[in-house]
């Protein structure tokens, strides 16, 4: 398995063939909803511009995002499609709501009354979506204050009511509890049509909630992870064939000859107990691979597992390759991905970490460069 010709010492790569598959799954599954696609923490790590423009190619409507700063970067690369963030603003951000114009969620008056403000000042509407918390606890209106906050907005004139939104604490782990955050929502939306308010667009499923079954009347959904061929852990039995987007990949800058009893890294944490050779490669917690790696996890090369060994530095770590022979410096390592037949995944380096797949993908930081596959 020799180096794919990258200039880089390492590098993400990003299968945007996979992007389109499993937005194709997404859609089967959602039936008739429309997809929202977050974009949030770069794309989950894997290089928001690129996604964003894949995504809109593919007919995806709208984006969202986490920060008004994630949306400004999108539009700063000329991606013109409405882009919802995902969470609430402050006084600071209003004006660049505007500036950029991205559609803010409002969940309480102190929300609404700084978008007003904003917008007054500029003559101009701000789209808006309105969240309820329907039992998860973090941001959101009760639903017994969402009709009141519903009615303020349509009767506003700086805002427009597009969409009303919630998200699911436990989708397919306590479908008891989802129920119930399903009827607070639909009791709300009751309420709002009741009084003569046009919810919008309705969304409240994200990757876990689109393969769970979600809510029936919703008209969008909102996935993430799915898109990028991952799926919450509970949910890798409702896996419906979504294809991993990212790869993450090394070539060695030293390869060496370790004798029994030397030792390797800070701390000298790895004691070789026979004869080896070991490969440096140039990734390390200051590209988002962190020190819980320290005799802890895998690579791939020519196909085969080498175990990483030795403490994980800023800028390098360290692989046993004394099994696998005639590794050379042509040699690409696979710290993420396939090759030859095997793999690795983001799960699997998750529980390495004790953490969940999201992290490993959004830790991966700027340093590396992306190289995008696949792109139309």
């Amino acid at each position: 398995m020799t180096a794919t010709g990258s200039p880089h010492r390492a590098w993400v790569e990003v299968d945007h063939a996979a992007i389109r598959a499993n937005l194709a799954l997404i859609r089967r599954a959602a039936g008739d909803s429309r997809v929202i696609g977050v974009v949030k923490a770069n794309a989950y790590g894997h290089g928001a511009v690129a996604v964003a423009r894949t995504l809109v190619a593919e007919g995806v409507e709208r984006l969202a995002v986490a920060t008004v700063d994630e949306g400004a970067e999108l539009r700063a690369a000329g991606i013109d499609v409405p882009i919802l963030v995902l969470w609430g603003v402050g006084p600071a951000e209003a004006a660049l709501i505007l500036e950029h114009d991205l559609e803010p969620i409002v969940y309480d008056r102190r929300g609404i009354e700084l978008l007003e403000a904003a917008a007054g000042r500029e003559g101009v509407r701000i789209a808006v979506h309105l969240k309820v918390d329907s039992g998860l606890g973090r941001q959101g209106a009760a639903p017994s204050e969402a009709v009141e906050l519903a009615t303020r907005i349509s009767r506003s004139r700086s805002l427009a009511l597009v969409g009303t939104m919630s998200h699911f604490a436990v989708p397919g782990e306590d479908d008891a509890y989802t129920e119930v955050q399903v009827l607070r929502l639909a009791r709300a939306l009751d309420a709002m049509r009741s009084s003569g308010v046009d919810p919008g667009i309705v969304h409240v499923s994200a990757s876990g909630g689109v393969f769970a079954g979600g809510a029936p009347f919703a008209d969008a959904v909102r996935p993430g992870l799915a898109l990028y061929g991952m799926l919450p852990a509970w949910a890798n039995d409702r896996d419906p064939g979504l294809v991993p987007a990212l790869s993450l990949r090394a070539t060695p800058l030293r390869i060496f000859e370790l004798p029994a009893g030397e030792g390797v890294g800070y701390g000298l944490r790895f004691r070789a107990t026979r004869d080896t050779r070991i490969a440096t490669l140039g990734i390390g917690y200051g590209d988002g691979w962190p020190r819980a790696h320290a005799n802890n996890g895998w690579v791939l090369v020519r196909g085969r597992r080498a175990p990483i060994v030795g403490a994980i530095s800023m800028d390098g770590l360290t692989v046993d390759v004394g099994q696998i022979d005639g590794v050379t410096y042509g040699d690409e390592f696979v710290l993420i991905g396939d090759q030859g037949g095997a793999r690795i995944t983001a799960d699997e380096v998750a529980t390495e970490r004790r953490t969940i797949n999201y992290e490993v993908t959004t830790a991966l930081r700027g340093r590396l460069p992306r190289l995008h596959r696949g792109v139309d």
